[in-house]
């Protein structure tokens, strides 16, 4: 990383007009509920509203785009992990831990992979509140880290010797590795909260189009590293020591990016507040951390993005399903059905073509977002999916597929880089940004528990009659299933015009 970083004066004016807009329309009650009840904060509660009531808060130096890159790092890893466990890794062990049920079993895994995310918001809240010396997100990422790295190594100790236990392994290794599975996607979904608070910490809002596309870039760029992968070593075994690597290289690399200043106070508050640990916690705040209203008029928009996101989700994870489809489905130049690691590497290769073509495509589309807005280029990213969707029911030969993925993951790379972009436009409060992309990111959670629990029913209950497996669906089974996604992003389009992403200048 370089020594030096490129810097410029952030605009003094916007800072204050940004200050004194969520002052007046979002009381901040995080820290004037906590020191009123606890009275341990009182003094940095107070120093702070009187900080932002004044508009006396330091101009945000500009980031060059090599620092933008080392501070979304943690995304590349998160790319990588959460794009090849979905579509490589759990359904491969699906198959092997339950062969006769191995579309049920991976809804299991996605229900369990959603569920996490209801840890964001807590995880959100403790991380604006946070109290340490290396600022409020880093220390909760590196916490985080620590809890993820042996529950990797258990989910491939189950793995590797679920034939070598004997009876036991009957029981105890699938067990064994939902376990630890659960554990490792709330430490990875603690560690995605915190991080996602880094740029709307640090990064000026006039750069805000650029690091979204930057962090959607590196997102698809560690999907690709994950897919490469598999295709160079396609037992999925490997891919557990990947997933080891990407933990000890890419998170350093962001905290080291991520100058934060300490939160800890100075003079009489370091004798009283604990170092390292969250402010005071106020209970009544923490229970309402996971409702938003759409009668609130600076929670409106936030809102409607919620629903327009879980949609999306519901629709896009029958992504999840792809190597069921090409295993059941996909036709090769020889006229033959895919066999043995094929399907793994083939989904491989597909999922790193889309994940090329988001790549390239995430930048330019950030860009392009703060010129002509966010919510056209979600429109045409969600119709992209649908004509994804309906050419996968009539189109079965595995090098026109190819061609698709690329056309599906620009589309796909489209939306996440304008998504979060649109997020941070409607966030009620930027103080609390980490606990409201929390609350946003639970759409991902519904929206991938509610699709995977209907596809893989609608797979289960389309058995392939022709084949002589145990497992296996038939086209008639895919063909709803992609329809049925079809329906959620056209109810996401619909719900898309509720969302006013200059809610500030309306209420104004």
């Amino acid at each position: 990383m370089p020594s030096t970083f490129d810097r410029a004066n952030a605009n003094e004016d916007d800072c204050k007009r940004l200050l004194d807009d969520d002052a007046s329309m979002h009381a901040d009650t995080t820290t004037r509920d906590a020191a009123r009840e606890t009275g341990t904060s009182a003094r940095s509660a107070e120093s702070f509203d009187v900080e932002r009531s004044s508009g006396d808060a330091k101009p945000r130096a500009r980031f060059s785009t090599l620092r933008l890159i080392g501070l979304n790092m943690f995304f590349l890893a998160y790319g990588a992990w959460i794009s090849s466990f979905a579509v490589v890794t759990l359904p491969y062990e699906s198959t092997a831990f339950f062969p006769e049920t191995d579309a049920v079993a991976l809804g299991g895994f996605m229900v369990i992979a959603g569920a996490s995310q209801m840890s964001g918001p807590l995880a959100g809240y403790l991380s604006d509140r946070m109290r340490h010396a290396h600022g409020r997100r880093r220390p909760l990422i590196v916490k985080s880290a620590s809890v993820v790295g042996p529950c990797l190594v258990a989910l491939l100790a189950a793995r590797t010797y679920r034939d070598d236990l004997g009876d036991v392994g009957g029981t105890l290794a699938p067990v064994m590795y939902y376990v630890a599975f659960a554990i490792t996607m709330i430490g990875l979904n603690v560690m995605y909260t915190a991080a996602t608070g880094l740029v709307p910490d640090l990064v000026p809002d006039e750069q805000m189009g650029e690091a979204n596309g930057v962090l959607a870039a590196c997102s698809a760029a560690g999907a690709c590293l994950s897919f490469m992968w598999t295709m160079l070593w396609p037992d999925v075994g490997n891919l557990y020591f990947f997933y080891i690597g990407l933990l000890v290289t890419c998170v350093p690399i962001t905290c080291y990016c991520a100058v934060e200043e300490s939160t800890l106070g100075t003079g009489e508050e370091l004798e009283s507040d604990a170092y390292g640990e969250a402010a005071s916690v106020s209970w009544r705040e923490l229970a309402s951390m996971y409702t938003i209203s759409p009668n609130k008029p600076e929670q409106r928009s936030f809102f409607w993005l919620f629903v327009c996101r879980t949609l999306y989700y519901t629709g896009i994870s029958a992504q999840v399903f792809l190597q069921y489809l090409l295993r059941d489905t996909a036709i090769k130049d020889t006229g033959e059905r895919l066999s043995g690691h094929e399907p793994q590497q083939v989904v491989a290769k597909i999922s790193f073509i889309g994940q090329i073509g988001g790549m390239l495509f995430a930048y330019p589309a950030g860009l392009l977002s703060d010129v002509v807005g966010r919510k056209p280029l979600i429109v045409l990213a969600c119709i992209g999916i649908i004509s994804v969707y309906i050419s996968f029911i009539y189109v079965h030969k595995l090098s026109t597929i190819l061609y698709l993925s690329a056309y599906y993951g620009a589309v796909n790379g489209m939306f996440l880089s304008v998504d979060y972009a649109l997020a941070i436009d409607c966030l009620p409060s930027r103080e609390n940004a980490a606990r409201w992309l929390a609350i946003w990111g639970v759409a991902s959670f519904i929206g991938t528990s509610i699709g995977p629990t209907v596809y893989s029913l609608i797979l289960h209950f389309s058995p392939d009659a022709d084949k002589s497996s145990d497992y296996g669906s038939s086209q008639d089974g895919y063909t709803k299933m992609l329809l049925v996604g079809s329906g959620w992003m056209i109810m996401c389009v619909a719900f898309l015009y509720k969302v006013d992403q200059n809610w500030r200048a309306t209420l104004r």
